[in-house]
């Protein structure tokens, strides 16, 4: 929470348009489409869920054709960024310590809104913040893990492209 706040204070003055290019132009991981297209394909609804900032994760969003983004909304005036954050609700909990800004939030907001069980959903993660959410839902993937602790909290690992998830998901 601390860093991302930090992290929105040295953008301040930047244009908005540096966002949304920097966002058009970044390589995407090797098989994001296919990830999302064949999860989508079997039923599945996709979400990208950061604690990054939602000018650009709607961006991103649309370029793999995932369903939604829930993202930390980085404030703009007159088209240039604040400096300012308001952190995504869906990732906050309401409580303090260690679990107060969290993606397990995140999971329990969309199962909630959905209408489903943690049972029936795939998290796919890489850091430290993804472990609550992943060793919540009922299938995990860890891809490309930062950490032996998210690999640990994962039911399986995919080293190369994003799109190997698809042998994990029914």
């Amino acid at each position: 929470e601390t860093r991302t706040r930090r992290i929105a204070a040295l953008f301040r003055g930047v244009k908005k348009e540096v966002f949304e290019q920097t966002a058009r132009d970044i390589p995407l991981v090797a098989g994001a489409v296919e990830a999302v297209v064949g999860l989508r394909r079997r039923g599945y609804c996709v979400g990208i869920v950061t604690d990054s900032f939602h000018v650009a994760s709607t961006i991103v969003r649309k370029r793999v054709f995932a369903d939604f983004s829930l993202a930390n909304v980085l404030e703009f005036r007159h088209d240039r960024a604040t400096g300012v954050v308001t952190l995504a609700p869906t990732l906050r909990s309401g409580g303090r310590g260690r679990r107060a800004y969290d993606k397990l939030n995140a999971l329990r907001f969309l199962v909630k809104r959905m209408g489903v069980t943690p049972r029936k959903v795939l998290a796919v993660g890489d850091g430290d913040n993804d472990v609550g959410m992943m060793r919540a839902a009922g299938m995990s993937v860890a891809f490309q893990p930062k950490s032996e602790r998210v690999s640990r909290a994962a039911k399986h690992i995919v080293h190369n492209r994003l799109d190997e998830i698809l042998a994990f998901a029914p």
